[in-house]
């Protein structure tokens, strides 16, 4: 028999190819000095702002609280001056005069009048 020079494929093993090991490659990169500083300076500054900000909300608040007192005051002050303006306007109307000059037995006579004018 002679020897044929095709490969037996009925008794071939594959090989298995193992796989090629790639180096891995790190995607950090190193923080410096300088950028650890700046991001903490940039971290104290972002702070400082915010308590600053929570700072300004809070004086805001109370002065418009003041205003809100104060403005009740005078508007109160003001509804009293209309009050005693218009008291003051009652209590000086002729039909009062009249009736008061009419119990205390009073005349009117032109001789004692005056018109005074503001």
């Amino acid at each position: 028999m002679r020897e044929s020079t095709a490969r037996n494929l009925q008794n071939y093993e594959e090989v298995q190819q193992e796989p090629i090991a790639t180096p891995k490659i790190s995607r950090r990169v190193a923080i410096s000095k300088l950028e650890i500083s700046l991001l903490v300076g940039l971290g104290v500054l972002v702070l400082s702002l915010m308590v600053t900000l929570v700072g300004i909300n809070v004086s805001m608040t109370a002065a418009q609280n003041n205003l809100d007192e104060i403005t009740t005051k005078v508007n109160k002050a003001s509804t009293e001056n209309v009050n005693l303006r218009q008291e003051i306007s009652e209590m000086t109307s002729f039909d009062r005069l009249s009736s008061f000059a009419k119990e205390h037995n009073l005349k009117m006579s032109n001789k004692n009048v005056r018109n005074v004018s503001k």
